[in-house]
């Protein structure tokens, strides 16, 4: 079937977690600095908790791992539809995705609702988008693994996406997995898989052409 990946893959061993994870450097009054520029809820709400030292999560089925540059770049629980989505078609988990990656996502959102006056359009997203791997010894990172970039030539409004956190996954917290919840983490790579470069069908096309005009 389309987008499936071989047994041998899916059933690979998971990296051991300290090294696919870097000790969390986000105290308390990091967080609460989040909460106080209205990126995050506070602590009674989120539930957010900080990993500071920790060398990787251990979050129950309840949390789930989230980064600062994620509420910097538009994140925010519970997740809508099409971000849930998104993860359940590429099969991601929201760790796997670099920050600049959560930004397209939040600026396409956006794009589509603000300006476009429609809910988040799945196949446009795909006409505009694709899914890249990012590789540590020919296997993609746990952590930032992939990221969603422009199709070369596609057609968008000028944005910047440059970010210069090299620390990012560093400043790491959990969070109330709030219901509609994110997937909880499975500690592998990304796999990757034919939809991430899958792009809409010819007869797709033709709404996702009107649309476009549009832009």
């Amino acid at each position: 079937m389309a987008g499936e990946v071989p047994a041998a893959a899916a059933a690979a061993a998971p990296p051991a977690p300290e090294l696919a994870w870097s000790p969390s450097t986000m105290t308390d009054a990091d967080i609460e600095a989040l909460v106080v520029q209205v990126l995050l809820s506070e602590k009674a709400i989120s539930g957010w908790r900080s990993c500071f030292g920790e060398a990787f999560p251990f979050e129950d089925r309840t949390k789930t791992v989230v980064f600062w540059s994620f509420y910097e770049k538009g994140f925010g629980l519970p997740s809508g539809a099409f971000f849930r989505g998104l993860l359940h078609n590429c099969g991601l988990e929201a760790t796997h995705h670099k920050p600049n990656s959560i930004m397209q996502i939040a600026t396409f959102i956006h794009l589509c609702e603000g300006f476009l006056g429609i809910v988040p359009h799945f196949n446009l997203w795909r006409a505009l988008c694709h899914l890249r791997a990012y590789l540590n010894k020919d296997t993609p990172d746990v952590v930032g693994g992939a990221a969603f970039s422009l199709h070369q030539g596609g057609k968008y409004p000028e944005a910047s996406f440059k970010d210069s956190n090299k620390r990012w996954a560093n400043e790491r917290f959990v969070v109330a997995n709030t219901a509609p919840g994110l997937p909880p983490r499975i500690v592998l790579p990304p796999v990757l898989n034919t939809r991430w470069e899958e792009k809409p069908t010819d007869e797709e096309m033709e709404e996702v052409q009107v649309l476009l005009a549009e832009l």
